[in-house]
């Protein structure tokens, strides 16, 4: 989105005020053609807290979500966290969210934000991880957005495939964001990614993991793209980027999609 400084530094010093006395802002956010639909702030909500300094965060990612989804889309969310880009996709995009978030600590501030917004009705939340096959995991605690798997400690959570969570309904989009575990969750995948319904994936590529990453989604017919949203242009890439990673298919129906995206507004601000 366009930069917009002065609007950054007052939501800045207009949350620290907030903040120092323990309180909470709801403010509204970004404008789409389904809604408006409103951050959910307090101390603590790291990716809720830099989107209300950015606007969006992600630029390109979520850019994408709002100029590419429908209503009637479906959407897969897996690593949901506190809820942003499931915002993004129901309350703005107008379209249904499959949320994958197994952490009990955030579970809370993700169904708050659905029931802020009005959309509980339109994203399934799920207190599971993804993986490679049905099963428990152990799981951090205490880390906010980047808790993940780990080999001891932490508490157990239930594992299912995204193959059997979206079977039956799935999804156009796919974003993971599992902090590494992204080849597993693709494992579990392998009938979404070699059916046809799937067409884009937003992937978390920042380690070394991206190698086994882009051999899955390249094995599947998908390319990564870098996207501009305010040039509504897509531009392949020839390998992963950092932090994420857009993959496509299907490229002219995206090319349709994106030509002829409503308006979307974030802090007032035309993207």
């Amino acid at each position: 989105m366009r930069r917009d400084p002065i609007g950054a530094a007052v939501r800045l010093l207009r949350w620290q005020a907030v903040a120092r006395r323990g309180g909470t802002l709801e403010p509204a956010w970004v404008d789409g053609p389904a809604g408006t639909v409103r951050l959910r702030l307090r101390r603590g909500l790291s990716s809720a807290t830099a989107c209300w300094y950015a606007g969006l965060t992600d630029p390109a990612e979520m850019g994408f979500v709002l100029q590419a989804l429908r209503p009637g889309d479906r959407m897969a969310d897996v690593g949901a966290n506190v809820g942003v880009y499931a915002a993004l996709a129901a309350g703005a995009a107008g379209a249904r969210v499959l949320a994958l978030e197994p952490a009990a600590e955030t579970l809370p501030d993700l169904r708050a934000m659905l029931a802020l917004n009005g959309i509980a009705d339109r994203v399934e939340v799920h207190a599971i991880a993804a993986g490679a096959a049905p099963g428990t995991l152990r799981f951090t605690t205490g880390r906010g957005t980047t808790n993940r798997a780990a080999a001891d400690g932490g508490t157990e959570v239930p594992v299912a495939t995204l193959d059997a969570l979206a079977a039956g309904a799935p999804p156009v989009l796919l974003k993971v964001d599992v902090e590494g575990g992204e080849p597993e969750v693709l494992a579990g995948a392998a009938g979404l990614l070699s059916g046809g319904a799937l067409k884009a994936a937003i992937l978390e590529t920042a380690g070394p993991t991206d190698a086994a990453i882009e051999a899955a989604m390249r094995a599947a017919g998908f390319a990564p793209f870098a996207y501009d949203p305010l040039r509504r242009a897509l531009a392949p890439r020839d390998g992963p980027a950092r932090p994420n990673t857009l993959y496509l298919r299907d490229i002219p129906f995206w090319t349709a999609r994106i030509a002829t995206a409503p308006a979307i507004r974030v802090f007032g601000r035309a993207l």
